[in-house]
C-alpha cells in the first residue's frame, strides 16, 4: 500500500466513523425528543460536531431517519429470510416479525409514530410547516405474510387481510399509551396471542 492510498483509507474511515457517529446521535435525539421536536443543532450538538458538518453527509433530517430505517429495514429483512428458508409456517413467521419488530421500537421509541399509519408518508403540522416522515419499507411486511396465510389457509378469508393488518398496527399504538402495569414488550406479546389466535383457521 502506497503513503497515499494509506491516507485515502484512513480518511475514508474517519468520514465513516463521523457519519456513525451523527446517526447514533440522532438515534438518542430521536429517541428522547421525537422526530419531529428533534433539530439538526440538536443532533449535531449530541454527536460534538458542528453545524456545517451534517451537511457532509446527510441533506436534512428526513434524510438521516431514511438512513436509520433502511438500516432496521435490513435487519427485519435478514430475520424474515431466515424463518423462510426454514419453512416456517405463516403464523410462526408473523409472531416473530410482529415480536422482532417490538423490540426494534422498545429500543427505537421514536419509530412508534411510523407504526401508527399503513401511509408511506405521515405527515404531522409544526407551526405553519409541515414534516413528512417516511414511513419504514418493513410496514408492509405483515400485509404480505398475512395475505401468504390467507392464500396457504391458515388465516381467515372473511377478513380482509387490509384490515387485518391494520390491528396488527393499531396494537402497537395502544401498548404505546397503556398505563398497564405490563411493559411495552409483554403487552404486545399477549395482545399478539389474542389476534393470532383470532385470524387463524382451526386446526392451522
Amino acid at each position: 500500500m502506497t503513503v497515499q492510498q494509506e491516507k485515502c483509507g484512513k480518511r475514508e474511515q474517519k468520514k465513516i466513523k463521523a457519519r456513525n457517529e451523527i446517526l447514533n446521535a440522532a438515534v438518542v435525539q430521536f429517541s428522547e425528543k421525537g422526530f419531529i421536536e428533534t433539530s439538526i443543532a440538536d443532533i449535531m450538538n449530541a454527536a460534538d460536531m458542528g453545524l456545517g458538518t451534517f451537511y457532509n453527509y446527510f441533506s436534512s433530517k428526513e434524510d438521516v431517519l431514511r438512513n436509520l430505517l433502511n438500516s432496521f429495514s435490513g435487519t427485519l429483512s435478514y430475520e424474515l429470510k431466515k424463518l423462510v428458508e426454514n419453512n416456517s409456517t405463516s403464523k410462526t413467521i408473523l409472531t416473530e416479525m410482529v415480536m422482532h419488530t417490538t423490540r426494534l421500537v422498545s429500543k427505537n421509541r421514536y419509530l412508534l409514530p411510523l407504526l401508527f399509519t399503513g401511509a408511506m408518508v405521515h405527515t404531522k403540522p409544526r407551526g405553519d410547516k409541515s414534516v413528512d416522515m417516511p414511513a419504514p419499507e418493513f410496514m408492509g411486511t405483515f400485509l404480505r405474510i398475512i395475505k401468504d396465510g390467507q392464500e396457504k389457509g391458515e388465516f381467515r378469508k372473511d377478513v380482509t387481510a387490509e384490515i387485518i393488518s391494520e390491528m396488527f398496527h393499531s396494537m402497537f399504538q395502544t401498548a404505546a399509551f397503556s398505563h398497564l402495569k405490563f411493559s411495552f414488550e409483554e403487552n404486545i406479546e399477549m395482545k399478539l396471542r389474542l389476534l393470532i389466535d383470532g385470524i387463524s383457521v382451526c386446526g392451522k
